[in-house]
């Protein structure tokens, strides 16, 4: 199918000219957008395998100089890899953006000659990889540790394979630049803190620790601007009250507004986690993992030497009361001596 200079295929086209929504359900489209699943497919395969090569290359060797817990290790990975990710990902949306020829205000702009508005390769190649990125996300969860909000971060998985999917397939892909935009940011910051941490944790290095705790600081202002103020009170109210008001036409209206009221609800719960972690910090605890403070925390080399020693004297104890019973059920089972 022809596209012209801007990107718009004829399928666009022709729905521009006649409302029928039928045209993206139609085996039109779906030959139109073989190419895009193929590279689907690749791309998925292709983070699996950078991932593998980043991780077992650069970020284990590296995890082994700071000399960090064994059991810390996989977590550490984790962390450094999404934190890559995000901080690459987050430079590209940008980039993508500003060769844009539209602004995000007014937000008007994101709906305004739709279905027909130019998607380039660029833009279409960012979308298809960030598509990649999360299809990625929800298989490898079910090989990552396993942590108390696994499925939470399940059914955020779904969700934003879901809206982006959808987005780029019925071409909102303006507003899912911005969406994913402001929710990589916060992400950043939060990976960033979370394997700088295990560093610290190790080095006890002061620098160290004032940089966790400063990007943990950017990680809880940048998630409540953006995903707590700017999604719901600039974006959701757009895709509800400006795309309806564009027009009444537009495909998937209600799945992805419950979708994003989906999203919207899980930070909610993630920020009250974050909440409670600030309380910890202030009592002067510690967390070993900030995406929340449901894992199971690592002791400290003094604790697991304190615990034993707790353990080795409680044994005594008992070992001591026990031979205090034996002793003494064998006297009183000794017969007496006998009178002549």
């Amino acid at each position: 199918m022809g596209m012209d200079e801007n990107g718009i295929s004829d399928l666009e086209w022709e729905r521009y000219y006649n409302a029928d929504n039928t045209i993206f359900t139609s085996m039109k489209k779906v030959v139109s957008e073989l190419n895009a699943v193929v590279f689907l497919v690749l791309a998925t395969n292709l983070f699996f395998l950078v991932r593998f090569f980043y991780q077992h290359y650069f970020l284990k060797p590296l995890a082994l100089s700071y000399n960090i817990r064994k059991s810390n290790v996989p977590r550490f990975l984790e962390n450094g890899w999404y934190s890559l990710y995000y901080i690459t990902f987050q430079l590209f949306g940008t980039y993508v953006y500003m060769q844009e020829g539209w602004s995000i205000f007014p937000t008007m702009n994101i709906w305004i000659g739709w279905p027909v508005q130019p998607f380039t390769t660029l833009f279409r190649t960012y979308y298809l990889l960030e598509l990649s990125f999360y299809l990625h996300c929800t298989i490898a969860l079910f090989f990552e540790t396993r942590r108390k909000d696994f499925y939470q971060m399940l059914t955020h998985h779904i969700t934003t394979f879901f809206l982006v999917g959808a987005s780029y397939w019925y071409r909102y892909h303006r507003i899912g630049l911005a969406i994913l935009w402001i929710h990589n940011i916060s992400d950043i910051f939060l990976y960033s803190a979370k394997a700088l941490n295990y560093i610290q944790k190790e080095t006890k290095d002061p620098a160290a620790y004032f940089l966790a705790e400063m990007l943990f600081v950017g990680f809880a202002v940048t998630f409540f601007f953006a995903r707590l103020l700017f999604l719901p009170f600039v974006l959701v109210r757009s895709t509800l009250f400006e795309a309806f008001y564009v027009s009444t036409q537009f495909p998937l209206f209600y799945p992805t507004n419950v979708a994003l009221v989906t999203l919207l609800i899980l930070h909610l719960f993630w920020f009250y986690l974050v909440l409670r972690i600030v309380f910890k910090k202030f009592q002067g605890g510690q967390v070993d993992d900030i995406r929340s403070d449901s894992d199971e925390e690592e002791p400290t080399p003094k604790q697991e030497s304190n615990t034993k020693a707790a353990v080795g004297l409680e044994a005594e104890k008992i070992t001591k009361h026990l031979n205090q019973r034996i002793n003494a059920k064998s006297s009183n089972g000794k017969e007496s001596p006998k009178k002549n």
